[in-house]
C-alpha cells in the first residue's frame, strides 16, 4: 500500500472508529468500528485495525479524540485511556501524528456534508446566511460542541471548541429544578452532561420513575431509548420528551452564544436514538424559548446529522 495513505480514527468514550484516508478521502471500504472496552489501549485497538487492513504504512495519522487537547500525551475525559503521539507514531511506521478534539474534526466534517445523511428538524422560510456560522452539538457518552467559523480568505473554516458538557445544566421551572438536585446528589452541582448523555438519560429516567412513585427499572439507555420509540412504556416516553426539552434549551443556548446563523447540526448515539421524539414539541419549544431572540433562534435551520463516521471525515480533512 502507498505511504499516501493517511490513518483517521475517531475515539469516543465507547468506541473507536477507523478507516484509512487517500489523497484526502476516506475511504469507505475500511471504515470499522471497534469496542474500547475489548482493548486495554488505543495502541492494541489501531494495531488489530492495522493487522485487518494488510498492515499499510500510513504517512500521516489524525486522531479525534473525546477529551481536551493539550500537548502530544492525551488522557481520555470518559475512558481510562492514555494517546501518546510517539508510540502511535512507531506503531504506525514514523508517520506524522496529529491530536484534534473529537467536535474540532465533526465541525471540519461540515465542510463536505453528505446531505442525504442530514434529517431536517427544523427548515426556516429564509435561506441561511452562505457564510454564517454553523455548529455541531452531540450528546453520546458524553456532551459537547464545536463551531465552524467561515473561512475569510478562501480555504478551510476555522473551528472553535470547548467543554460544553461541563457547563451548568439550565434551569427554569421547578420541575427543571427537582430535576437538577437529583442530577447533583452528591455532586455538589449538575452539568449539562449530566443530563445530555447515555448515562443521562439513564437517570432522567431514574428521576421520572422515582417522581411517579416506582421503583426504577434495570433498563439501560438504550433499553429506555427503544421502549421510548416503541411507546411501551410511558416512563420511558416521559424520560425522552424531558430529554429533549434540555436538549432544546441547551442547543438554543449555543446557537445564540455562537450566533450560528448557518445552522445547528445534531449528533450523538443518544440524541439518534431518540430521533422520533425530534419531530415532537419538547424540543423546537425549548430551542426556541429564547424572550427577545426567538425570532433570532427560529430562524437558524437545525438538523440531525445521521452519521456515525462524520468524524472521519474531519480527520481527513486535515490531512
Amino acid at each position: 500500500m502507498s505511504l499516501a495513505l493517511g490513518l483517521a480514527a475517531d475515539i469516543g468514550g465507547t468506541n473507536t472508529r477507523l478507516a484509512l484516508v487517500e489523497n484526502g478521502r476516506v475511504r469507505e471500504d475500511t471504515i470499522v468500528r471497534y469496542r474500547n472496552a475489548d482493548y486495554e489501549t488505543p495502541e492494541a485497538a489501531i494495531g488489530a485495525y492495522l493487522s485487518e487492513t494488510g498492515k499499510p504504512r500510513c504517512g500521516s495519522a489524525v486522531l479525534a479524540i473525546a477529551a481536551p487537547i493539550s500537548g502530544t500525551r492525551i488522557e481520555m475525559t470518559n475512558h481510562d485511556w492514555i494517546l501518546e503521539a510517539g508510540s502511535l507514531s512507531r506503531l504506525l511506521g514514523d508517520a506524522r501524528v496529529e491530536f484534534l478534539n473529537d467536535f474540532e474534526a465533526l465541525a471540519h466534517s461540515l465542510e463536505n456534508l453528505n446531505e442525504g445523511r442530514l434529517v431536517p428538524v427544523q427548515i426556516p422560510a429564509q435561506r441561511p446566511p452562505a457564510n454564517g456560522t454553523r455548529v455541531v452539538v452531540g450528546a453520546g457518552t458524553g456532551f459537547n460542541a464545536a463551531a465552524l467559523y467561515p473561512p475569510r480568505n478562501g480555504g478551510q473554516g476555522t473551528v472553535g471548541t470547548g467543554e460544553c458538557g461541563h457547563m451548568t445544566l439550565p434551569v427554569e421551572t421547578a420541575r427543571h429544578l427537582s430535576l437538577r438536585d437529583y442530577l447533583a446528589r452528591g455532586r455538589g452541582r449538575a452539568s449539562v452532561e449530566r443530563a445530555l448523555s447515555g448515562s443521562g438519560l439513564r437517570e432522567v429516567y431514574e428521576w421520572h420513575c422515582l417522581e411517579a412513585g416506582q421503583v426504577p427499572g434495570p433498563l439501560a439507555p438504550a433499553e429506555i431509548a427503544a421502549a421510548a420509540r416503541a411507546g411501551t412504556d410511558p416512563l420511558s416516553v416521559a424520560t425522552a420528551r424531558a430529554w429533549m426539552d434540555i436538549l432544546g434549551r441547551v442547543a438554543g443556548d449555543i446557537a445564540l452564544v455562537f450566533m450560528a446563523l448557518g445552522g445547528v447540526y445534531l449528533t450523538g448515539g443518544v440524541a439518534r436514538s431518540l430521533q422520533p421524539f425530534l419531530s415532537e414539541p419538547e424540543f423546537l419549544a425549548a430551542f426556541r424559548a429564547k424572550g427577545r431572540q426567538t425570532g433570532l433562534v427560529s430562524a437558524i435551520p437545525v438538523y440531525l446529522l445521521d452519521d456515525d463516521f462524520a468524524a472521519l471525515a474531519g480527520c481527513a480533512a486535515r490531512m
